[in-house]
């Protein structure tokens, strides 16, 4: 059983890149052009418009499954579409192994004892073959030790990854994860729980599948978290669209160019709202071109 850390850094180290592609299909977001030849208008069935989300993800993988490692399709947008929904993210996941992209689900899932362990065994175990399993997850830590620890062995008994938010992107979060005990931030703290699981996780590159959610948008806690946890996989959003920089990029590296995975969703599937471009299969691999090429050049300067 080969870990999804070592399967991770393999695909990274062959494609040359960190970055992966969220796969957040909206269809305020997609071209009218695009929806008119979808047939979709504001009349279409929820059936009908979870066809034309995965629709739409099909031409994203096309035009991007060679040049990433990983995708990271956000389990909200299919949700919205009920069963319909479900179905449209079952055939994205597949799709995705189909072309040799591994899978980071964005469930954000937490819970306690045996309903954390549920919920991880709706994403995680390889057997027996469920519909949804995925690579990795992400889940929110905020109700403690009992809270992360069933996640954390499902993922180790499976060779699975866990993405953990301690510090996300978005600016309303500050008022949660930067409070501050005695001298720590509670983000400091929260990432003090993914410690005792890492020893069990880590693979022949030296990496834990056991990570965090770290967002581009603040440069210097990333830099405090990348110091406290060093064996941690960052999962890396708040690139492109919402805004994050340079600096926090190269914060979530270690020296070694390894360490994290870049996100981007909106910026690559949606090239057309922040160009002239419309949006298909040309522009949006454009765009994850355009990525690609982003990092490569922060992670050369930072060796």
């Amino acid at each position: 059983m080969k870990l999804f850390i070592d399967q991770l850094i393999t695909q990274i180290k062959q494609k040359h890149t960190p970055c992966i592609v969220g796969l957040d299909p909206a269809l305020e977001r997609m071209p009218e052009s695009w929806l008119k030849e979808q047939c979709i208008n504001q009349q279409s069935s929820l059936t009908d418009c979870a066809e034309a989300i995965y629709q739409y993800n099909l031409m994203v993988l096309d035009a991007i499954a060679d040049l990433v490692p990983a995708v990271k399709p956000q389990s909200a947008y299919y949700e919205l579409f009920g069963s319909a929904g479900i179905v449209a993210l079952e055939k994205t996941i597949q799709a995705a192994r189909d072309r040799d992209l591994l899978v980071v689900l964005d469930v954000k899932r937490g819970d306690i004892a045996s309903t954390a362990t549920a919920y991880a065994q709706s994403y995680l175990p390889r057997k027996p073959k469920l519909p949804l399993e995925a690579d990795a997850i992400t889940i929110v830590p905020y109700l403690g030790q009992d809270c992360v620890e069933p996640f954390f062995e499902e993922a180790i008994k499976w060779g699975k990854g866990i993405f953990v938010c301690v510090k996300t992107s978005n600016p309303g979060a500050a008022i949660v994860q930067e409070q501050k005990m005695n001298d720590r931030y509670l983000y400091e703290i929260i990432a003090d729980l993914i410690k005792p699981a890492l020893a069990k996780s880590i693979g022949e590159f030296g990496y834990s599948g056991i990570g965090a959610v770290v967002g581009a948008t603040y440069p210097e806690a990333a830099q405090k978290l990348r110091k406290q946890l060093p064996q941690s996989l960052f999962l890396v959003p708040g690139v492109g669209a919402q805004g994050g920089g340079n600096e926090g990029i190269k914060a979530c590296f270690n020296p070694d160019g390894l360490g994290a995975v870049v996100s981007s969703s909106r910026a690559i599937m949606y090239p057309h709202q922040y160009s002239a471009a419309d949006a298909n299969r040309d522009t949006i691999r454009q765009a994850a071109i355009d990525l690609i090429t982003q990092v490569t050049e922060i992670l050369e300067f930072t060796g």
